[in-house]
């Protein structure tokens, strides 16, 4: 059977990564941290954040930790295979109650900490959740609200009341032997964790994923990047763990000796990265885009503009030709020159070690990628769903192209339909969702998963994602936009936070634009004015100006029939708590065309 009929697709172009030895039957993630310990117990597996800047952790005392806290989820009643939902931000004790959830053979359910009750009580009724683990009171005190809506959850616990102390002492009698069944007993094909996919339209479903899927991805990421480790590297926690690109991170640090350490917030990142100094780090474009921004506001802020703008086309020039082969003479020393000016300065913002970082949650753009590499901070783009555990592409050290999502891992297939959606099969493909066969016969047949997004190959193997299935705009007059692109170069601009490209059924494509709070006030100090009222953002001429030469340059790479005809400035910023952005900063397309819809009816009435 070849694989269009395996996939129920026709398939016009199929790229397969390279051999892969399969994992051991026995292979879980419960056996991570216990090998970690018995090889080196003195060895730091995690750093936390003091008064004297980061503390480590040995991974003997992570493990016993771990133990204690499975021993109290069998005391209190947890059997195999039942599910513990758990609600925080990222910090160590999440790493510690994940690893004790399996431990005691259990399976994570991880929820964000942003989620709303009726969110929470969605995902703990759906997965029939049985323990609710919770960072604080607020967070207790809003599931208890639901708990009528919750049958199958028989407690809550939270972790700054004490939990894991409390429920080492309800473990306390709990014999090892009762750990080392548990352990016995799951495989490699054990249900590990259901992930709830945040989604930017309707319910969140719960992708299955097993033991084996999350190891193998953590085995095809060594297999592409392991020529970029080196002894000494150490990472740094902040994205949220409940979203499956960090805990892949976490997982490929654990099992590659390489310490992590955990900020405290992304807003405490400018103060913690350089107490931390990681070289390897995991982040969505978001961030490399605002320290971008943050480093050229400040030159242009002591008068410097000129030189950081020239120093950021010779970084681009650089990478641009060390990529092609060979850096002319005259850019090396140019860059050179501007190593020890510019780009010094920018590393410190990550504390002067990054070395190399995994982007992905959405486009990191050409441009970018290829700054940061010249500057020296290598970014490794990647692309995977939930579904995928997550990583299916990825660019690696002497396989890398900017503006692409790299070539396909090892032990998988990538393929393109004829209608342009990417088809997958590998070890790290999901089983299914939760419960619902109906949603999982919809997207995967034969172990064939379609993704939903629209992408295209290079002649030479690189993935390119040019757009979503479900969001491709089809115009009145039957033209076909993929808006992701559009917006993509809409984002590009200082000031432009998130952009909407609207159209479906309409007689032209148009565009919404939120700006960046800050990037605004340091726009308006420059021209030496007042920020505009929140009521006089989407009029004020000016700004009008600028944001139409943002919508100019990005309808320099459409046709005419493609281009943004008209836009509107949003009065605010969008955000995750309006429910308007999911957790990893991706338009809720859905929620903001219904909050703004008499502005988009003002677009096409005019």
């Amino acid at each position: 059977m070849d694989s269009s009929q395996e996939a129920g697709v026709t398939i016009v172009d199929e790229r397969e990564g390279p051999s892969y030895r399969p994992l051991d039957p026995s292979a879980t993630l419960a056996g991570i941290l216990p090998a970690a310990a018995a090889a080196d117990p003195n060895r730091a597996v995690f750093s936390i954040r003091s008064a004297e800047g980061f503390s480590p952790i040995a991974a003997g005392e992570a493990n016993e930790r771990v133990r204690a806290i499975a021993k109290g989820l069998v005391a209190v009643g947890v059997e195999p295979g039942q599910r513990v939902a758990l609600m925080s931000t990222t910090r160590l004790e999440w790493m510690l109650f994940d690893l004790a959830i399996l431990t005691a053979g259990g399976v994570t359910v991880p929820i964000y900490d942003t989620s709303s009750a009726e969110q929470v009580q969605w995902i703990v009724s759906d997965s029939e959740t049985v323990l609710l683990v919770v960072e604080n009171e607020a967070m207790a005190t809003a599931a208890r609200t639901v708990a009528a809506e919750m049958p199958t959850c028989r407690e809550i616990i939270v972790i700054d009341d004490g939990a894991e102390q409390a429920l080492a002492e309800r473990g306390s009698g709990i014999d090892d032997a009762v750990l080392a069944e548990r352990a016995a007993a799951i495989d490699a094909d054990s249900l590990a964790t259901v992930i709830y996919t945040s989604g930017t339209t309707g319910r969140p479903k719960g992708c299955v994923l097993t033991h084996r899927n999350l190891r193998a991805n953590s085995r095809q990421s060594e297999l592409a990047l392991g020529s970029a480790l080196s002894d000494g590297d150490t990472g740094m926690m902040f994205l949220p763990l409940a979203h499956v690109l960090t805990k892949a991170y976490a997982l490929f640090c654990l099992e590659h000796s390489i310490p992590l350490a955990f900020a405290t917030g992304v807003a405490n990142l400018a103060d913690e990265f350089p107490l931390a100094q990681p070289t390897v780090i995991a982040a969505v474009p978001r961030i490399f885009e605002k320290v971008y921004e943050g480093a050229r506001h400040k030159a242009h802020q002591d008068g410097k503009g000129k030189i950081f703008d020239t120093a950021v086309q010779v970084a681009i020039d650089w990478s641009t030709q060390r990529t092609a082969g060979k850096v002319s003479l005259g850019t090396g020393i140019k860059h050179a020159v501007f190593n020890k000016l510019v780009y010094s300065k920018i590393r410190t913002a990550f504390g002067g070690r990054l070395r190399f970082a995994f982007s992905g949650g959405g486009p990191l753009g050409e441009r970018l990628t290829h700054f940061f590499a010249g500057i020296g901070v290598d970014i490794y783009e990647g692309y995977g769903l939930t579904e995928t555990s997550p990583l299916l592409t990825i660019n690696s050290p002497g396989s890398w192209q900017p503006g692409t999502v790299g070539r396909v891992v090892a032990g998988t297939k990538v393929a393109i339909a004829d209608d342009g959606e990417i088809v997958v099969k590998g070890p790290q493909v999901f089983e299914g969702y939760w419960a619902n066969p109906e949603a999982t016969n919809e997207v995967l047949r034969n172990g064939w998963f379609r993704t939903g997004d629209i992408g295209e190959f290079s002649s030479d193997g690189f993935l390119k994602i040019t757009g979503r299935k479900k969001e491709l705009i089809v115009t009145a007059a039957g033209k076909n936009v993929a808006p992701a692109p559009l917006e993509d170069r809409l984002r590009a601009h200082p000031l432009v936070s998130q952009a909407l490209v609207i159209g479906d059924a309409r007689p032209f494509v148009s565009a919404l634009l939120a700006l960046d709070p800050e990037a605004l006030e340091r726009w308006c100090a420059q021209r030496d004015r007042p920020v505009p009222d929140i009521a006089a953002i989407a009029d004020d001429e000016e700004l009008r100006a600028e944001m139409a030469a943002a919508v100019e340059a990005a309808n320099a790479s459409v046709s005419r029939a493609e281009s943004i005809r008209e836009f509107r400035i949003l009065p605010r910023d969008l955000s995750i708590d309006n429910d308007e952005l999911t957790p990893t900063l991706k338009v809720r397309r859905a929620v903001v065309e219904r909050l703004y819809s008499d502005t988009i009816e003002s677009i096409y009435q005019a």
